[in-house]
């Protein structure tokens, strides 16, 4: 994966991009399995609606029905581009100092969380079943070293070469953890408020 720099949306000062990965394609099989159901019930619900509308005859109905069909078909378009589209806004991004988990979609939903790398305990790869060792793809688990519970990433590609790619990650932000608290200078005794307000403003 390339870890030249990248800026993304909420990325801070001092953090540098490493990589990101999307859900696997698998993830479309669950909102593919709705969409066909849904489009052959409307299909044939619109069918039996124009035999009714072509044995009456009258000018007005038939003209509803056309404009019907037209905006149930954009809307059933839509939302399977939707789907498209939201697969492009759900995913996770490492950087040298933390793992953004974003999920996102067009209208509905836009949220994200940071897990901190100094806060994980322990990285580990759950992939179960011939069905995704041979499309490899699985569960990245995310354990913390402070009470709460696991955090599952789901449908990763590849899940261990992403899991290498995090644990390298890590351990390059703990050793230049270290590296900056041994190089760190003796601190100054601390000021008080005055004369840091002082300071601030640049007054002699």
């Amino acid at each position: 994966m390339p870890t030249e720099e990248h800026d993304f949306k909420g990325q801070l000062k001092y953090e540098h991009f490493k990589f990101f990965f999307r859900r696997h394609w698998v993830r479309f099989i669950h909102p593919i399995l709705f969409l066909f159901p849904v489009g052959l019930l409307i299909a044939i619900i619109l069918i039996v609606l124009g035999g009714l509308v072509l044995i009456v005859d009258f000018t007005f109905l038939r003209a509803f029905f056309v404009f019907f069909t037209m905006i149930v078909t954009i809307a059933f378009l839509q939302m399977a581009f939707l789907q498209i589209i939201n697969f492009y806004f759900d995913l996770t991004i490492v950087t040298d100092c933390r793992i953004l988990i974003i999920k996102k979609t067009v209208f509905l939903q836009n949220n994200s969380d940071a897990i901190d790398l100094t806060k994980i305990q322990d990285i580990a790869v759950e992939a179960h079943g011939l069905f995704k060792n041979y499309l490899r793809y699985g569960k990245l688990i995310i354990t913390l070293s402070t009470s709460a519970p696991p955090i599952a990433i789901s449908y990763v590609p590849n899940p261990h070469y992403y899991l290498e790619w995090s644990n390298r990650v890590k351990r390059e932000h703990i050793l230049q953890r270290q590296k900056g608290i041994t190089e760190q200078p003796a601190s100054p005794k601390p000021q008080t408020d005055y004369l840091q307000d002082i300071h601030r403003l640049n007054i002699p």
